[in-house]
């Protein structure tokens, strides 16, 4: 192939120890840097035709000073970062890639969950405390619950909702699939519920749902409310999706009992977030897609997706 493409990765960190020039060179120029949004993005972007990203906001202003930018290529799903509207007023293609992470993702919400109920965490840091006896006397305060018999409720059942599903359905968990309140569904309606039916009866809550205008601050306080004081939450959807407020709230109150999440709304987190202050709130850096297996599926993908580009076959993500 002729090399005639000048390709940049703005966020190459996002993605670890994953070799990347030698898939990129054979099409052109290929440049990394490790951006962050904090940067001023805009002015990398004048000699580019393709750029890579994963968490980096692309907006008017980074459009109207890319004059060459061609195509995106999104180093994961969600796009709800980039301005759709824009990217198409300047001629930009949009490509996410769906699909490569259900394992990894799959498996940190189990982990997530079953560390909820048994508390592995916190029983294993009271050890290294010199606690043992302590713990043998009074464990009380950190039986074990079972999975057995305990209700799943799952908001966004997609594949990674489906795969959570029949893991939770292999410990004997019962399942229950919400319905996103004014979203219209062409399957089997029968087999979901209405969400505040599922806030009420679950006694764990797994969100794996897209930012949307329907699910932005979908589970506020006055959802919370419904839920039983011993529910657990789990996001592995986006941070918007939870009023990060409300859940502070929640939990600050034994509205509910604990929750754990790998995504938040402003990521990192700023110093001062009053949710890093719990001992019921968990939360890792936004890693369950980061697998090996998941990137090496993610970039077989995103190379596919160039390929599509240049044969004038790409589809693309385009706004509603």
């Amino acid at each position: 192939m002729e090399n005639k493409l000048k390709i940049i990765f703005l966020d190459r960190n996002t993605v670890g120890p994953f070799e990347l020039k030698e898939i990129f060179s054979k099409y052109g120029e290929y440049t990394e840097f490790n951006l962050t949004n904090d940067d001023d993005v805009a002015s990398y972007l004048k000699d580019y035709d393709v750029v890579i990203l994963n968490r980096i906001r692309l907006g008017k202003k980074e459009f109207e000073k890319a004059p060459n930018l061609k195509l995106v290529l999104l180093t994961g799903t969600g796009f709800n970062h980039i301005d759709l509207v824009a990217a198409k007023e300047h001629g930009v293609s949009i490509a996410n890639v769906a699909g490569y992470s259900t394992n990894s993702v799959s498996q940190l919400t189990m982990t997530f969950l079953l560390n909820e109920l048994t508390k592995v965490e916190k029983l294993s840091q009271k050890v290294k405390e010199n606690k043992w006896n302590e713990l043998s006397v009074n464990m009380d305060n950190y039986y074990h619950v079972d999975t057995e018999d305990k209700i799943l409720g799952i908001l966004g059942y997609g594949n990674i909702g489906q795969k959570v599903a029949e893991y939770a359905k292999s410990f004997g968990m019962k399942v229950m699939v919400a319905k996103i309140p004014g979203r219209k569904y062409t399957d089997n309606s029968d087999d979901r519920y209405d969400l505040d039916e599922v806030l009420e009866k679950c006694d764990i809550f797994s969100i794996h749902a897209p930012l949307t205008d329907l699910t932005k601050d979908l589970i506020n306080l006055d959802r919370m409310k419904k839920m039983k004081k011993s529910a657990i939450i789990l996001n592995l959807g986006r941070g918007p999706i939870i009023n990060e407020e409300d859940l502070y709230y929640a939990l600050k109150n034994n509205i509910i009992a604990s929750a754990a999440t790998d995504v938040m709304t402003t990521e990192p987190p700023k110093n001062d977030c009053k949710l890093l202050e719990l001992d019921n709130f968990t939360v890792t850096p936004h890693l369950a897609w980061k697998s090996q297996k998941s990137l090496e599926r993610l970039f077989a993908a995103i190379e596919n997706n160039l390929n599509l580009f240049l044969e004038n076959k790409l589809i693309g993500v385009e706004s509603k």
